[in-house]
């Protein structure tokens, strides 16, 4: 249990408050601690468990193979992620011997504790997979210089201050500088009759055709809509958009600056070309393909889904007011837990989250014990919840497909799927109990 605190804090607080040496190794003790447990339930050998994990956060960390298959396999469940080898992180090995004292130093808790602190453990040691933060690249302005276009790009990263310019005159070859001011973006601009403008909230340029403004260029919203959230959101600052921000136009070059897609280049014989944006400046290979799997992050709505659907299957069997309000209590401090790691003052909201969980789960004991409900209906609600979680993430996983039009679909299809579920969970743990 101090594992999963000190994982959860020093991921979401500490690391963005102290990022360092300290802070960075810090999780890999805990997570070294807390894992072999995790695996344990399922292994049932604690030497094999304990074994299993120094081998494999071993291979991980000291081999690219090792890495890139944990970054897979976090990235199928978990949505995209990934996971740095780092041989230095070595140097925590030494915790297993803690999670090996642990296990012989057993503590006696009741199952229902345990079904309720699995899966936020399972969710801090997910979270740890995490890479250094970098700031989304943005293309966000962009001016005409004489016979020249000056795309400006900001990123990198930390706060993303880096700004830094690009200069071209067949959109071929590139200058590069560093900037010391930001630019301003225009979203109209002229060359002699031609004139180009941008339309705020889509990748789109239009231009002006006997009087009236045609498009010339775009990208479905359906696709703009998984490009959008390709990136994090940042824990702190302004958010990067992915729409057409500013446009320039010379004899030759019409350019639009499309925030983090980087940039519409339509060249000189009238083709129209993305070009990404990155540390390595504009390039066609940087460009991120339309068919792109969008980003999903919504393992803490699974969880609370899945623990909602199966704590009201169990209360609707059991019939005791005390797990309907230890379960309110939890999920009320879960949720505002995970409010407040996803900010940076979250330490100041973390006592009361705590308490609300403790005293949940405190209360949901309580109730447990007296109410002393039958295998099949733990069953039951063990059922609903893992059916509402993958209820819950299915639309989420079909919109990343691309069966699904736009994240807001998502959300709809989540909720409807969610009540549905936990409507069933309830009747069947109602039914179950009225067996007794």
């Amino acid at each position: 249990m101090l594992a999963l605190v000190v994982l959860v804090v020093n991921d979401h607080v500490l690391k963005a408050a102290w990022p360092g040496f300290v802070t960075g190794k810090l999780s890999d003790v805990a997570g070294l601690i807390l894992f072999p447990a995790l695996l344990d339930l399922v292994v049932r050998r604690a030497k094999v468990s304990i074994a299993v994990t120094g081998v494999g956060f071993a291979l991980v960390k000291t081999t690219a193979t090792g890495a890139w298959l944990a970054s897979e396999a976090w990235t199928a469940v978990w949505g995209p992620s990934r996971v740095l080898a780092d041989p230095t992180d070595l140097l925590a090995l030494p915790a297993l011997w803690a999670a090996w004292w642990a296990y012989t130093h057993p503590v006696p808790v009741h199952k229902a504790v345990v079904f309720l602190v699995v899966p936020p453990a399972v969710l801090a040691v997910a979270a740890t997979s995490a890479a250094p933060f970098d700031w989304p690249y943005s293309a966000y302005a962009v001016e005409a210089d004489g016979d020249a276009i000056v795309v400006h790009t900001r990123g990198g990263y930390g706060m993303g201050d880096d700004l830094v310019s690009y200069r071209t005159r067949d959109g071929v070859t590139w200058d590069k500088w560093i900037q010391h001011k930001e630019a301003w973006p225009t979203a109209r601009d002229c060359h002699g009759t031609a004139c180009y403008r941008v339309v705020p909230g889509h990748l789109r340029v239009q231009e002006i055709r006997d009087g009236r403004w045609t498009t010339v260029w775009e990208i479905p919203d359906e696709a703009r809509d998984r490009l959008l959230r390709r990136n994090a959101d940042p824990a702190f600052g302004h958010s990067e958009p992915t729409e057409s921000l500013a446009v320039a136009v010379t004899e030759r070059l019409v350019v639009a600056a499309n925030g983090t897609d980087g940039i519409a280049l339509r060249d000189a014989r009238g083709a129209w070309h993305r070009l990404g944006v990155g540390p390595d400046g504009l390039t066609a290979s940087g460009a991120v393909p339309l068919t792109t799997p969008g980003r999903y992050e919504v393992y803490d709505l699974v969880v609370l889904g899945a623990l909602a659907a199966a704590l009201l299957a169990l209360c609707a069997g059991a019939r005791r007011p005390a797990i309907l309000f230890g379960g309110i209590l939890l999920l009320a401090g879960l949720r505002m837990g995970l409010t407040m790691v996803e900010s940076t003052l979250g330490f100041l909201g973390m006592p009361p989250a705590i308490m609300f969980m403790v005293g949940g789960v405190g209360l949901l004991s309580w109730g447990v014990s007296r109410a002393r409900p039958p295998g099949r209906l733990i069953v039951v609600s063990l059922v609903s919840g893992l059916v509402a979680g993958t209820a819950v993430l299915a639309p989420y996983a079909a919109w990343s497909a691309g069966a699904l039009a736009f994240y807001d679909d998502a959300d709809q299809a989540a909720l409807f799927a969610f009540v549905l579920v936990t409507a069933a969970g309830v009747a069947g743990g109602f039914l179950t109990g009225s067996r007794r």
